[in-house]
């Protein structure tokens, strides 16, 4: 039987790690393989609202779960770093633009019909759906699409690694994934308000996933 709550924390933690990776990447040039690898494979998941189906399994998602954790703990705290200050800056910028893309039938349509167009492409990319190849379609996707919204998502980082060659075409192509998994959240009831007044428990599902997947 699904957990409804279950299920939108681990949608929640795949915005989370949207987020996390393009801040990796903008500040460090590299992010975790796995965790970029689980979001960009997410874009292809067109027929399913499960996150055991989207994501596999939430061992792939820890890379967000952590970085959601440590958002909500800092949110009631106040004792954050800039580091997890942009990275829930980010994932509300991708909840936002999701509901503004969500009221938009044109961009949408365009949208699915461009990641189908991608997905029938895959085979033909050697490295995958991590290389440079496949990540540069998406990263057009995402400009094409959410990209032309009002009140883009800024991100912040070391100017050098922004202006490496593939760099800005990676950031772009795992926001795409981070507004797919905001798709998804909204979808299983998820609002904004609950990531601030429904702390305490989005709290003790991430601890109890964490839990359950060390033992």
């Amino acid at each position: 039987m699904s957990n409804n709550h279950r299920d939108k924390t681990l949608a929640l933690a795949a915005v989370f790690q949207a987020a996390a990776v393009a801040d990796a990447l903008a500040w460090k040039g590299q992010a975790d393989f796995e965790s970029r690898k689980t979001m960009l494979q997410s874009l292809f998941v067109f027929e399913s609202d499960d996150p055991a189906v989207i994501y596999t399994n939430p061992a792939r998602l820890q890379t967000g779960l952590k970085a959601l954790e440590e958002c909500l703990v800092d949110t009631g705290s106040g004792t954050g770093d800039n580091r997890q200050a942009d990275r829930l800056r980010y994932a509300l910028g991708l909840i936002q633009a999701e509901r503004k893309l969500a009221s938009n039938q044109e961009l949408l349509t365009v949208l699915r019909r461009r990641l189908e167009q991608a997905q029938s492409q895959l085979p033909h990319f050697e490295e995958g759906i991590t290389g440079s190849g496949m990540t540069r379609n998406l990263a057009a996707i995402y400009v094409d699409t959410v990209g032309t919204l009002p009140r883009r998502i800024q991100i912040r980082g070391n100017e050098q690694r922004l202006k490496t060659d593939g760099i800005p075409e990676q950031i772009r192509a795992v926001l795409l994934s981070g507004v797919r998994a905001s798709w998804l959240w909204h979808r299983l009831g998820g609002r904004r308000w609950h990531i601030m007044f429904g702390r305490g428990q989005i709290l003790g599902e991430i601890r109890q996933i964490i839990r359950e997947n060390r033992a």
